[in-house]
């Protein structure tokens, strides 16, 4: 800790009694215009986390009272503002440095409406920002609303570095805490680093593509031969004209990636592209009971029985109020997209992929349910932008991106569809959207009154999706019941000599891919199986606690630990995991087995297949650590020798990418067999 922090650290270890107090004054100054320049207030909140984090002061508490310091700093800031108002520029020490003021305006008309609660959260306006809103006649309900929801982000997110810090103290030594948050520290500035890399790829793309379709905006409107393309682009305002020309530029690109990706989904089946096989995967691996209701609850959030009953009660709501134009390209947006739903899937004829107990008989290519939420929310989300009169629009846009991203995600989540069936999905949405955004721009319409649009929005949206949940969810439940793989069959010779095509090698990951060979098969009950291992020097591994993970997550060297995350065989974890110390405890191996869905003609017993290997002592996110060979052998095994059972080791050859090599391989089964 930093010599600041030391006297703070002191002082509330010796008083934890006062730790909410001396937070709530640490968090109120540290937002209050001018005082929260001068207070460090992002070290003395890591302080605060630090201690919380070790147990000296209690955890929820403390984040509680740094919630409220930051609500009523800000708070002060605000009032202090609105009462001053333009007589704040002529106060010390605004007099003597005026661009204090500046910049914080700057900052407001920026960002708008939304710069309070961005500004809590960026270090050099965000004691500033409440001022500014005061000052310039923020509404004092906007500003609460923003106020309260950026400080309940903002105080945990402050204090998190010290409270990891904390909670690393007490299990882990001094130095290798220091290494863990230095770790992820580390990673979070590299997370951050990359979206800003990318968002500024992304704007200066944007800003090359529109100053070259300005200059061919000029071309074509003074051309004899194509100024026609220009009115059909005209804009209702001429000084936006042009920018109907980028739409239309957007909108021919979009369309010519969703015909290229139909093609390939024509040409190459959608069960045979890595990325869809690997997700595929992935989320099988991840399903549980819990996560399934919390998914098929979100997921009917795009249905298609939820969504067009929506546009029409939108339609059926803007042709009372006469507003045909408007009412009529609300209608497009569902028309055309279902239409556009219908033939693609018709043109493509892609199958959905298998393991539920029953999924939709019609295609696959592309998500429907995808398409009809990027277009009906995109498109309402448009309209409403425009009826508020709405200037700062990012943050709803990345909300929005959110919103979107996880009901696609559900789709993929149960297995209906593939990952390149949410691509096309975004792409058809988006197309449909561009396309009723050139023509709706082309005439003038005057706003709407928002509250009108978000009344029917919300009692049909309501209404709509109440009833779909009560109409479908048990049923779809019971449909998106993942099940097994299928299972086959083999007689006892054939996997004693380890003869034919159905035996299994390779652990399939949670990706798909055939990873670490499966070195151990036994035919015997799981029970009895465990049995043995414990009485051969096995034991079972310890549960995952906060000493594992932080070794893990800080990629420090451990002898006892196993990997946070298990493998997986046929998307499951393993049946039985037991570890053994080797070469005085300085090597860990581990022992898995799983389910092998494969069966043993005129066995009692089940075939469990596994792998036996070292568990590396430490994972680098960065480089790829050879893991360690080990020779297995019966001995390794086995410390006794096992009298009701035959054992088999021999070596097998395997040649994978062209070079060729030897791994050893274990067969049991009971001697009457």
């Amino acid at each position: 800790m930093t010599d600041t922090l030391g006297p703070i650290l002191q002082w509330l270890n010796t008083h934890p009694n006062l730790a909410g107090f001396a937070t709530f004054v640490i968090s109120a100054a540290e937002s209050i215009a001018i005082i929260g320049t001068i207070v460090p207030g992002t070290v003395m909140m890591t302080a605060i986390g630090a201690l919380a984090g070790a147990g000296v002061i209690p955890l929820w508490p403390t984040i509680f009272w740094a919630i409220l310091g930051a609500i009523v700093g800000d708070g002060i800031s605000y009032w202090f503002g609105r009462y001053f108002n333009n007589r704040l520029a002529y106060i010390w020490p605004f007099r003597s440095h005026p661009g204090l003021l500046l910049r914080g305006e700057a900052f407001f008309r920026k960002h708008g409406g939304m710069s309070v609660f961005i500004g809590r959260f960026v270090g050099p306006v965000r004691a500033m920002v409440p001022l500014v809103a005061g000052m310039l006649g923020m509404s004092p309900l906007r500003f609460t609303i923003a106020n309260v929801t950026s400080a309940i982000g903002w105080a945990p997110a402050y204090m998190l570095p010290g409270i990891l810090l904390g909670a690393a103290s007490l299990e882990l030594p001094p130095d290798i805490a220091v290494h863990v948050l230095l770790m992820a520290i580390a990673l979070l500035i590299l997370i951050m680093f990359v979206i800003w890399l990318v968002k500024k790829i992304l704007k200066l793309i944007g800003k090359q593509i529109d100053q070259m379709l300005t200059t061919i905006w000029e071309k074509l409107r003074t051309s004899s031969h194509f100024h026609l393309i220009t009115k059909i682009l005209k804009h209702r305002n001429p000084k936006k004209t042009h920018g109907q020309l980028t739409l239309a530029f957007y909108f021919i690109f979009t369309c010519c990636i969703l015909l290229y990706l139909s093609v390939y989904i024509l040409v190459v089946s959608s069960k045979d592209i890595f990325i869809n096989n690997m997700l595929f995967h992935l989320f099988r691996s991840l399903r549980t009971p819990l996560l399934d209701t919390i998914m098929l609850t979100i997921t009917f959030l795009g249905d298609k029985s939820v969504l067009l009953p929506v546009i029409l009660a939108l339609f059926g709501w803007l042709a009372y109020k006469k507003r045909w134009y408007t009412a009529l390209h609300i209608l497009a947006l569902g028309v055309i997209t279902a239409g556009g739903i219908e033939i693609l899937k018709l043109l493509t004829h892609s199958p959905r992929p298998w393991g539920l107990v029953h999924n939709s008989e019609n295609f696959s290519f592309p998500s429907g349910h995808t398409a009809l939420i990027v277009a009906f929310y995109l498109g309402i989300t448009l309209l409403l932008l425009k009826a508020f009169r709405i200037k700062s629009r990012r943050t709803i846009y990345y909300l929005l991106g959110i919103f979107i991203g996880i009901v696609s995600l559900s789709r993929l989540y149960f297995g209906v569809h593939w990952f390149t069936d949410i691509l096309g999905g975004w792409l058809l949405g988006s197309a449909v959207v561009m396309l009723t955004a050139l023509s709706y721009n082309r005439h003038p319409e005057k706003n709407l009154h928002p509250t009108g649009i978000l009344l029917t929005l919300f009692l049909a949206l309501l209404l709509s999706y109440s009833f779909s949940m009560y109409r479908d969810f048990d049923r779809l439940k019971a449909d998106f019941v993942q099940i097994d793989w299928p299972v086959s069959t083999v007689n006892q010779p054939t996997w004693w000599n380890q003869l034919g095509k159905k035996l299994p090698l390779y652990r399939i990951n949670r990706f798909g891919l055939s990873g670490q060979i499966l070195n151990l098969q036994w035919i015997a009950n799981l029970d009895d199986i465990k049995t043995i291992l414990l009485q051969n020097g096995w034991e079972e591994p310890a549960q995952n606690d906060l000493a594992s993970i932080l070794h893990r997550v800080g990629d420090v060297e451990s002898a006892e630990h196993l990997p946070l995350v298990p493998p997986l065989y046929l998307d499951k974890k393993p049946a039985l995991e037991v570890t053994k110390q080797l070469a005085g405890n300085k090597k860990l191996i581990v022992l898995r087995l799983w389910n092998s869905n494969v069966i043993i003609a005129n066995s009692k017993q089940p075939l469990w297949v596994g792998s036996v290997e070292v568990v590396p002592r430490t994972y680098s996110w960065l480089f790829k650590h050879k893991q360690n060979q080990i020779n297995l052998t019966t001995e390794l095994l086995f410390s006794n020798k096992l009298k009701e059972y035959d054992i088999k080791q021999f070596t097998i050859l395997l040649n994978r990418n062209g070079k060729a090599r030897t791994e050893p391989m274990i067969l049991i089964k009971p001697k009457k067999q």
